[in-house]
């Protein structure tokens, strides 16, 4: 049975509070999350322990992100009953969450505020210089990469993404010292629209969800009012076509990418093995070398725009460098199946990669990457139905 936070419909009929920000960043209240489940609700739930509020949750099963965080202090309940959230000062939901839920219907019979998941998030972003990280693909990696090479920079972040990150300890952190929240947008039911951060890092924009939207004019739409929801500087990736037409005429954007009119530039790139480097070039000038310990021209591009936001924020580059070095990939958002699988071919590394269509990557091209040798490698096509075959984060 699947979590109610992965099930999806559109409830209606919300009360808010008139100063959500301050009410869940400068106050403690009793807060009760409905598809606590999810990897989305529970770094939220994270975040609301952490801010010192009372929270409590609920879902049709048990994972193991609830048991972590009811050792943390969550009342997790394994039933929607209206009375497990009776106390609760609000109420937020995840937007998977079917409007007719019971707790839902008895919040909004009793006039008691609720909100959706984006929300709130959005809400406690507020409180901080909010960093978006927004696209169809790549989101989870890149907001965990931004978040790691920030927090090696010594800038504290609080970090908000959306699977367990093995090198930062968990999916989400609320860290009082530092300026800065970096988060994983969700464009999928629009409510990316809800953030208003200093910064956003645009990866793609791509014709997808189409159960939400009508088409791809609708979605570069919603990009559209995020970037002009965007105080400061948006980032974009220039080699992907709708993100750079949305974004390319911006005054405060800066883009990254292999185009040589790129801002900063992958140059010498090189694909050995599980590992990338490449140089960096900042408008003609070199900035140095970065070896990434995971694998695929797409994960350049994702560490690229890494680099060009953590050095606008004052990062010098050999922090960066040295970070990203290190830097290992969100658990469950990426699994190493096999190396070197002879069956396939010798020398091949086979990854597996949930929740997104088999056996495709973010740019679209097959999953299987030549481990042979060293230099730019074409990957290899693996045929097949039913499993989570690629390297698509």
């Amino acid at each position: 049975m699947k979590p109610a936070s992965e099930e999806r419909s559109a409830p209606a009929g919300r009360v808010l509070p008139l100063d959500l920000p301050r009410f869940l960043t400068r106050e403690h209240h009793r807060v009760h999350l409905v598809g606590v489940a999810g990897s989305g609700m529970s770094g939220l739930a994270a975040l609301l322990s952490q801010l010192g509020h009372a929270v409590s949750g609920s879902d049709k099963v048990s994972t193991m992100e609830t048991d972590r965080l009811q050792r943390l202090g969550l009342r997790f309940h394994e039933r929607h009953l209206p009375e497990e959230a009776g106390t609760a000062d609000l109420v937020v939901f995840s937007s998977a969450i079917k409007g007719d839920n019971p707790i839902l219907v008895s919040a909004r019979k009793y006039g008691k505020p609720i909100v959706r998941r984006a929300e709130a998030l959005a809400a406690i972003m507020r409180s901080k210089r909010g960093i978006v990280i927004a696209g169809m693909h790549g989101k989870t990696t890149t907001s965990a990469m931004t978040a790691h090479v920030l927090r090696e920079g010594g800038l504290h972040p609080c970090h908000y993404v959306g699977a367990e990150i093995p090198i930062l300890g968990t999916n989400a952190h609320w860290d009082s010292r530092g300026e800065y929240f970096v988060a994983e947008g969700d464009e999928s039911d629009g409510t990316i629209a809800l953030f208003r951060p200093e910064h956003t890092l645009i990866l793609n924009i791509e014709e997808e969800h189409l159960d939400f939207y009508a088409d791809l004019d609708a979605i570069e739409k919603v990009f559209a009012q995020l970037i002009t929801q965007t105080a400061g500087t948006v980032f974009y990736n220039l080699d992907d076509k709708n993100a750079a037409r949305v974004c390319r005429s911006l005054a405060r954007g800066i883009s990254y990418g292999f185009a040589d009119e790129a801002d900063y530039r992958a140059v010498d790139i090189r694909l050995t093995g599980f590992a990338s480097m490449f140089r960096v070039d900042h408008r003609g000038q070199d900035l140095g070398e970065a070896v990434l310990n995971v694998p695929g021209q797409h994960n350049v591009h994702n560490a690229l725009g890494v680099v060009a936001l953590a050095s606008e924020l004052g990062i010098a580059f050999e922090k960066i460098a040295k970070s990203l070095a290190k830097f290992e990939h969100a658990r469950r958002r990426f699994d190493r199946i096999a190396q070197g699988l002879a069956a396939v071919r010798p020398g091949v590394g086979v990854y597996g990669k949930r929740h997104h269509r088999s056996g495709r990557r973010l740019d679209g091209r097959p999953a299987v990457a030549s481990q042979q040798g060293s230099g730019r490698q074409k990957p290899q096509r693996v045929h097949g139905r039913g499993s989570s075959m690629g390297i698509r984060i």
